[in-house]
């Protein structure tokens, strides 16, 4: 929604005008919802990452192994 009035404004204190739709408005809304999504998705691979990194480290590197395996 907020992409379609970004794209229908012309200026300050000019009415919205939907038939000169900037194609760099649109591209910049594309792109930044694309980069934003995948920062936040690395960030939270990032964490669960780490978390299981931390809990490897405090349990020992086998702990996910079952007994016949460990031998």
């Amino acid at each position: 929604m907020m992409m379609y009035r970004t794209m229908d404004s012309r200026g300050p204190e000019l009415v919205p005008g939907y038939k000169e739709i900037p194609v760099t408005s649109g591209i910049f809304y594309v792109s930044f919802i694309f980069f934003v999504s995948l920062f936040i998705m690395n960030n939270f691979v990032g964490v669960i990452i780490s978390a299981f990194n931390k809990e490897r480290d405090a349990l020992g590197k086998n702990f996910l192994l079952t007994a016949s395996q460990r031998k």
